[in-house]
């Protein structure tokens, strides 16, 4: 039987574009407590004392395409530090500079990591499993549950 090019060719598209390779990455699996206690350079519980946020073009490896427009939420995360569990060089009263981001945008949406969660708000207390940048001494959260809140910032309304 000879099927003719003009039915066939829907079907060769859709075959040639199932055998391209995408470079698309699945969210990122929670970290066991353990885990990161184990690989993080630092865990401290602390206090939020201030947060800002900026949304700017993503920098992470599986949001880069010419097809794709991906926008991050960066936040900007400082804690001041009530006891630390882990870690040289940080003591009590410090305070403690994270940085953490969620996914802004995304268009066509694809899956992939999804940023840390939750992000604190001011006033929570939280418990942080870091990674510590040595160069921009910048603390990064393990993504995506490196940020514990303990209690929330009571409402003094």
């Amino acid at each position: 039987m000879i099927f003719s090019i003009r039915y066939n060719f829907p079907v060769f598209f859709l075959g040639l574009v199932a055998l391209t390779a995408f470079d698309v990455s699945a969210a990122v699996a929670p970290h066991s407590k353990e885990s990161m206690m184990e690989e993080a350079t630092h865990v401290v519980r602390g206090k939020v004392v201030a947060l800002s946020s900026k949304t700017q073009k993503s920098i992470h490896p599986s949001s880069r395409s010419d097809f794709l427009i991906a926008r991050d939420r960066i936040f900007k995360i400082t804690v001041e530090v009530i006891a630390v569990e882990k870690g040289k060089d940080v003591k009590e009263g410090d305070e403690l500079s994270l940085e953490a981001w969620q996914p802004s945008t995304r268009f066509p949406p694809l899956p992939g990591p999804q940023g840390h969660q939750p992000v604190p708000n001011k006033g929570d207390l939280v418990k942080t499993y870091l990674l510590h940048d040595k160069k921009t001494k910048i603390y990064h959260p393990f993504m995506p549950n490196g940020i514990k809140i303990l209690k929330k910032a009571t409402d003094t309304k």
